[in-house]
């Protein structure tokens, strides 16, 4: 039995569809100072979102998060090392013996300990902000 017809044909390809309840319907007209709007631009572009998007977040939501420092994003790069080190040292400690590596293991978790107990400290400062 040969089908035919637009009835059973699918569509291929093409961007999904977006579920009813994130399809963005309503539109809403707001008016800016030009110093208002050029802060608005300076934000949207350090939380890395489109003016749109970081509008509506900020209505939604106050507390949109804002691109990190540069001084996090250095400790988290710090971190990112580290634990490149400890995954070559632990590769080392499996080929080698886990004694011969004793001291710079320890040394390592120290440094990865402190800076983890540095940043529960920041966060425990802000939330009782």
């Amino acid at each position: 039995m040969i089908i035919t017809g637009t009835q059973n044909t699918k569509k291929h390809g093409g961007r999904p569809t977006v579920a009813e309840a994130r399809r963005l319907t309503r539109a809403v007209t707001v008016k800016f100072s030009k110093k208002d709007y050029e802060i608005l631009k300076v934000r949207s572009k350090k939380a890395n979102k489109h003016m749109a998007e970081y509008i509506r977040d900020s209505t939604l939501n106050p507390d949109v998060a804002q691109k990190p420092l540069e001084a996090v994003t250095k400790d988290y790069r710090m971190l990112v090392g580290m634990a490149n080190n400890l995954n070559q040292l632990t590769k080392m400690a499996h080929q080698e013996g886990i004694i011969y590596l004793y001291v710079p293991l320890n040394s390592l978790l120290g440094d990865i300990s402190h800076i983890v107990r540095e940043y529960k400290q920041d966060a425990d400062k802000k939330r009782k902000r």
